[in-house]
């Protein structure tokens, strides 16, 4: 008897560890460059820009995500000069179509481009 809930112990705590190992590593960014066709168009007007943990983050007015430019991404890119160019005015962002369980509502989307009508503001592709 104790042997037989000895290994349901061992098997469920092997099913823990599979489970965290695999969240863990679809958490991790993928290396892939983006392009435009794997990227999803959203229009808002800029109400918001700041400097955060990711990077810089955009808020659009009606919209609770989070947008934002990585820092790694963003060279050359500074907050003032975005804040200069965006606030109060329709913008199109391009983020990537991707889902992670480290964020399930995908609340926080990267900016891969940025424009303003035919403008490009900033783009990884």
């Amino acid at each position: 008897m104790k042997k037989q809930a000895n290994k349901k112990g061992i098997a469920a705590l092997l099913l823990v560890v599979t489970l965290i190992l695999v969240l863990l590593v679809s958490g991790i960014p993928s290396t892939r460059k983006a392009n435009k066709k794997d990227c999803i168009p959203n229009r808002g007007i800029v109400q918001q820009i700041k400097n955060g943990p990711p990077g810089i983050m955009i808020h659009l007015k009606d919209d609770p995500k989070i947008y934002y430019i990585s820092r790694k991404n963003g060279a050359g890119i500074t907050l003032t000069t975005l804040e200069k160019q965006l606030r109060g005015k329709t913008v199109q962002l391009y983020t990537a179509s991707d889902w992670s369980p480290l964020d399930p509502f995908s609340s926080m989307k990267q900016i891969h481009r940025l424009q303003i009508a035919d403008s490009v503001i900033y783009a990884e592709f």
